[in-house]
Order: C-alpha cells, then sequence, then structure tokens
C-alpha cells in the first residue's frame, strides 16, 4: 500500500517535510526486548524506514509480561529476527540490517546511523554504547524501566560516565529482575520520543536533565538533574 495512505493521520501533527525527514532517518534500536520492541512498534507506525538492529537473545518465558514482541509464535525465535517480521508487517518497505550483541567492535556500525535508542538493560553496555556513540558524534537516546519506574534522556555531548558518577575504566554490571509492562512501555514510548524529536528538529530531553517516571507515583512524571 502507498506510504502516504498509512500515515495520513500522522498530518498535521507532523508537517510533510518532517515526515519525510522521519522516513529517511536512520535509526539503530540496541536491545529489542521489553523498551525495545515499544520503540521500533512507535518509530514503525510514525513512518521510519530505516533501520540498525543489535540483539543477540530468543524469546523465552520469561519476557511475556512485558514485551510487546513475546508471542506463542516467536517462543525460542531470535528477537532481531521477530522485530523484523513485525515491523514488516507494519511496512514492508522497511530496510533493517540486523547484528549481534553489541561489543566494543560494533562501534563503526553505528556511524552511520542518525540516532541510536539504547534499549539494553545491562549498564555496562550502556556505558559502551554511549561512549561509541559520543566517538561517532551520534546522538545517543537513553532509557531504561525497572520494576514500576524508568526514565529517558539524552545524551549529545554530555560525559555518560558523568551523569551517573560512575568509573568508565571499572563499569558495573546490572541488569533488570523485575519489570511491569506498564514501565517498559512508557520508556519504549519515551524513547521514540525522544528520537523523533531529535530527527525532526524538536526539543529533546538531554543530558545532564532526565525525564524519570514511576506508575505507583501521584506524580507519575518529573524532570530531574542526573550527576
Amino acid at each position: 500500500m502507498p506510504y502516504q495512505g498509512k500515515f495520513s493521520r500522522n498530518f498535521p501533527s507532523l508537517s510533510a517535510k518532517q515526515q519525510a525527514k522521519v522516513r529517511s532517518s536512520r535509526f539503530c534500536i540496541i536491545g529489542l526486548g521489553g523498551t525495545g520492541g515499544f520503540a521500533l512498534e512507535c518509530l514503525s507506525r510514525l513512518g521510519a524506514e530505516h533501520f540498525v538492529f543489535f540483539d543477540h537473545d530468543r524469546f523465552g518465558l520469561t519476557n511475556f509480561n512485558r514485551q510487546l514482541l513475546a508471542t506463542d509464535n516467536a517462543l525460542g525465535m531470535r528477537k532481531t529476527d521477530a522485530a523484523i517480521s513485525r515491523a514488516r508487517s507494519i511496512n514492508k518497505k522497511i530496510k533493517i540490517k540486523k547484528y549481534g550483541a553489541f561489543g566494543s567492535k560494533s562501534a563503526t556500525l553505528i556511524a552511520s546511523c542518525d540516532i541510536v535508542l539504547d534499549c539494553t538493560d545491562r549498564f555496562a553496555t550502556k556505558l559502551l554504547i554511549a561512549e561509541s556513540c559520543r566517538r561517532a558524534g551520534v546522538p545517543y537516546v537513553f532509557c531504561s524501566a525497572q520494576g514500576t519506574r524508568g526514565m529517558v534522556s539524552v545524551f549529545a555531548g554530555y560525559p555518560f560516565a558523568k551523569a551517573f558518577q560512575t568509573n568508565e575504566k571499572k563499569p558495573t554490571s546490572k541488569s533488570c529482575a523485575s519489570i511491569l509492562c506498564p514501565a517498559a512501555a512508557l520508556a519504549g514510548t519515551l524513547a521514540a520520543v525522544q528520537a523523533l524529536d531529535l530527527a525532526i528538529g524538536k526539543p529533546a530531553i538531554r543530558a545532564p536533565n532526565a525525564l524519570f517516571f514511576d506508575i505507583f507515583d501521584r506524580r507519575l512524571f518529573w524532570k530531574a538533574r542526573l550527576g
């Protein structure tokens, strides 16, 4: 089906020029689990057509409580393959390059991307991605969710290690044990919003500032300054 027909309801919220920018921008999503699946869904339905994926994992039963792409049909499937299937079920013309785990040799692969969305759940990996983006000069969208809480911020020059007051030479390595679906969905959606804002030149939440949320808090959302 014609592109304009599928995404006509993006207008007038997006201008024709902005929609064209979304369509041509190259988005890199690292991690296609809880937050990454929702980020991909949003960007695909915004009309993005160029993606780079990084993920080495397969879907298991522990993913079902929060991950959009985790279905009975996808059980045991590589997350990159499930993500490609989902994205192309929305728009068959989407172009995707897929890779396994993001490592020290992956930095050159993101240099051609316009925006990187970090949807991983290990801090050591986030630190590596942030540093790779800084060196490549690519805007880095950080998002995180754990339990009922989450946060998002954009790093485009501000040191990631300073924001989280960590030693770059000895990064910690933690993963999230429990995440509710609404928290993962919010974090991934907000990451997609920041990527959209960057693509079309709208104001983004830039480090050292960050947007936090807690689905069980009366405030729901608040802004705070990182380290």
